[in-house]
């Protein structure tokens, strides 16, 4: 098991950070199997940045992926940008 602590800014031109939140809880259950201690911060109304630990790269990866996830972004200008803490 490998963790990882990643911070996540994630802007979004197509809805508000609050229409974004209400997305991202509603997969939540999915990742709390690959990632723990997230936190959401609300930078603006079209900016936030998540810091958590990833456990399962692999099984993070594949979630981000799936279609539901991948739609939302691509409707809503989601851009997500990842870098190491």
């Amino acid at each position: 098991e490998t963790n990882m602590k990643v911070r996540a800014n994630v802007k979004m031109s197509g809805c508000t950070f609050d229409e974004w939140k209400t997305f991202y809880d509603s997969y939540e259950a999915d990742r709390v199997k690959f990632v723990r201690n997230e936190t959401v911060l609300q930078i603006s109304d079209s900016e936030a940045e998540v810091v958590f630990e990833i456990f399962d790269i692999d099984g993070l990866t594949g979630l981000s992926k799936r279609g539901d996830i991948l739609d939302f972004e691509q409707q809503n200008g989601v851009v997500v940008s990842i870098e190491g803490t």
